[in-house]
């Protein structure tokens, strides 16, 4: 198998992680905006444990192509937002605000890159900015479980659009329309 083909596969495993986050997501929603269960959330947790395997191994095909192009800023974007997904296990707040800046960080190297559609990789940056203020907000005061269901019912809602971004990579690298518009024949 060639690199080119294993970027396109990894590209599609970004894809189903991105797919598997959303589904994860909107049971979120649901718990904390109607009638969540326990189930639910266990059912959410099992998946999202499930996806940030194939996420982490999705964004090394998205940034592969750009390795180059994204220079210093799109690696250490990559490094925060790899190293974030594999200690996500430990559910600590930094983490997920190094995974949110490593995200938003590699959005803007893969911006300047030209590597994606540019609507994709801003929903990728406006997702994971989002997600990172409602993190660091919902971490630094001390809210009552009300106010706490919300909060996490719109950090998931900012993980939506997070989501769409990175599925929208996917989708793009793996049927080849990611390319720069200068390399693209034109007829």
């Amino acid at each position: 198998m060639s690199r080119s083909d294993l970027i396109r596969w990894g590209a599609l495993l970004a894809l189903v992680a991105a797919a598997l986050l959303i589904i994860a997501d909107l049971v979120t929603v649901v718990s904390a905006f109607g009638q969540g269960s326990m189930g639910g959330l266990l059912f959410r947790a099992t998946l999202s444990a499930s996806a940030g395997v194939l996420l982490a191994l999705g964004l090394v095909s998205l940034y592969a192509p750009q390795t180059q192009e994204a220079g210093y800023l799109g690696l250490v974007g990559f490094l925060a937002a790899f190293l974030a997904l594999w200690l996500s296990q430990e559910n600590l707040v930094w983490v997920a605000l190094v995974a949110n800046v490593g995200w938003a960080l590699f959005g803007m190297a893969s911006l300047q890159a030209q590597t994606y559609p540019r609507v994709a990789t801003i929903l990728l940056i406006v997702g994971a900015v989002l997600a990172g203020v409602i993190n660091l907000v919902f971490a630094v005061l001390s809210l009552g479980q009300t106010t706490a269901a919300y909060f996490a019912g719109l950090g998931a809602l900012a993980d939506i659009i997070f989501n769409v971004g990175v599925a929208w990579l996917g989708v793009s690298l793996f049927t080849g329309s990611s390319e720069k518009p200068t390399d693209r024949v034109i007829n």
